[in-house]
């Protein structure tokens, strides 16, 4: 912020224009007395030291904190703004530490004062910012109020950490979905939308079918707003639903809170929801998807390139996948297929597949190799791991490299571990057993994430080549290159 020196005003206090800054804690006071009791104050004392005084403004950043840079004070912001521009040159507080607590921001009021000639003024405290030893006292006041602001943040942490520790609530915040408002008494309703969701995600739902089942039916959140992806997520994956109580987000405790699901049943959805695939647009995945074989089932087949086909209408509408030359996929550009032509060769081709009986024996050997209880167990040994990596660390007896080696591996071992889980669940979701026509009925009532579950069951990808003959308005079959699991 830059100030351009000017002529200064009179000293003195004769016929300043003022400006009176109020600030208030609500938890400290009753509604608006605070504010009340403040500016009352302020302006006896400006009535006695400028008995010409005309106040043009009254700044008002109730219940906004003086220290935290992350959020605006709007009134602070217009307050300086109108002392830049000369709209007022003289500014009455009830305390120092109600304009501010940050040592930046006080700088910026002493060259006010310095260059400028305003004057600042208190109820409480002798801040003339216009001398140097008022604005040394002013600086020690500063750098008092930020050590009491840092003080009582440690003693918070501090406290909250105990409680952790105890188990207890944490009663901050909004209210979390599936509790009352004393946070241990379990919604009963809402507990069994949190707990349909859970089993949803487990059958291999997305996050976002489930979202706009919760939106069609009118469930809202705890604050009375719709679902999202991204809340459902946090919700789901959150310990406190299990009973757990958290601590700089690790799981420190039991809660003295009836859990809504079961420890088991929340590691699965940490393990499903955590799965890269999913994340990368793999079956269930949160992405709405309207194309079946978007997200990496078809590729080009330009030789050198091998990049996915995108979904993507021609100009008259028709659905097609081709291979884009834009960032961030930085393909060939030069391949082009029809949707509704494909998908028919890779639905009929897929459940051929899908239906042979060595395949689903391969299937269902692949899904009792290990089974899910024997997973979670591994997973939780390598979060023991990190968590005796740690002590080691604290204790001197493991350098910070090996500590964040350690977690490095770890951390990919149990990415690798919730991958399998969720491609189990997905699997275990499919149907079995079923004659050709049935699993063909199957198929034609089945939502499009299950569709998708099914495809990469058998299929890893078919490969687009260019056309081979040239106007022909069917699917040519010579273009394509089907590469089986």
């Amino acid at each position: 912020m830059s100030l351009l020196p000017y002529a200064s005003l009179e000293l003195g206090y004769t016929g300043r224009v003022w400006g009176i800054y109020v600030r208030i804690s609500l938890d400290r006071f009753g509604a608006g007395m605070g504010v009340l009791r403040q500016e009352t104050e302020v302006r006896e004392m400006i009535a006695r030291l400028d008995p010409a005084a005309r106040i043009l403004c009254v700044y008002n950043d109730n219940d906004m904190s003086a220290s935290n840079r992350r959020k605006k004070r709007k009134d602070y912001e217009r307050m300086t703004a109108d002392i830049e521009s000369g709209v007022i040159n003289a500014v009455g507080c009830w305390h120092l530490d109600r304009v501010t607590r940050r040592n930046m921001e006080l700088e910026y009021l002493c060259e006010y004062a310095e260059l400028k000639g305003t004057l600042f003024a208190a109820v409480h405290g002798d801040i003339d910012l216009r001398t140097s030893t008022g604005r040394m006292s002013a600086r020690m006041h500063a750098a008092a109020a930020r050590r009491e602001v840092e003080g009582k943040a440690e003693r918070q942490k501090a406290a909250n950490r105990q409680r952790a520790l105890r188990g207890e609530s944490w009663y901050g915040g909004m209210r979390p979905y599936g509790y009352d408002k004393d946070r241990k008494s379990v919604v009963e309703e809402e507990a069994q939308v949190l707990r349909d969701a859970a089993q949803r995600v487990i059958n291999g739902d997305s996050l976002r079918s489930i979202v706009v089942d919760l939106d069609r039916r009118g469930i809202l959140t705890s604050t009375g707003k719709p679902w999202q992806a991204v809340t459902l997520r946090r919700a789901l994956q959150n310990p406190r639903i299990a009973g757990w109580r958290t601590s700089d987000g690790e799981k420190v405790a039991r809660g003295d809170w009836d859990p809504i699901i079961s420890d088991e049943t929340q590691a699965k959805l940490v393990a499903i929801l955590g799965d890269p695939e999913r994340k990368k647009g793999g079956g269930g995945g949160t992405a709405a998807r309207k194309y079946l074989l978007s997200g990496g089932f078809v590729v080009c087949g330009n030789p050198g390139c091998g990049k996915p086909l995108q979904s993507q209408p021609s100009n008259a509408g028709s659905r097609g996948y081709v291979c884009r030359k834009a960032p961030p996929v930085g393909g060939c550009g030069r391949i082009r297929v029809a949707a509704e032509a494909l998908e028919q060769e890779v639905a009929a081709r897929v459940l051929s597949r899908f239906a042979s009986p060595a395949v689903a024996r391969r299937l269902k050997e692949a899904m009792t190799a290990q089974s899910e209880t024997a997973i979670l167990d591994q997973i939780r040994e390598y979060e023991q791991r990190i968590e005796e990596a740690a002590a080691d660390y604290a204790r001197g007896e493991l350098s910070k490299m090996a500590l964040k080696s350690a977690e490095r591996t770890a951390d990919e071992e149990i990415k690798k571990l919730r991958g399998q889980i969720s491609h189990t669940n997905r699997m275990s979701n499919l149907p079995e057993g079923l004659l050709p026509k049935e699993l063909a009925e199957w198929w034609m009532h089945a939502p499009l994430d299950r569709r998708r579950d099914l495809i990469g069951a058998v299929l890893d990808h078919v490969a687009v080549g260019p056309v081979t003959r040239p106007g022909f308005r069917e699917l040519d079959q010579d273009r394509l290159n089907w590469v089986w699991k």
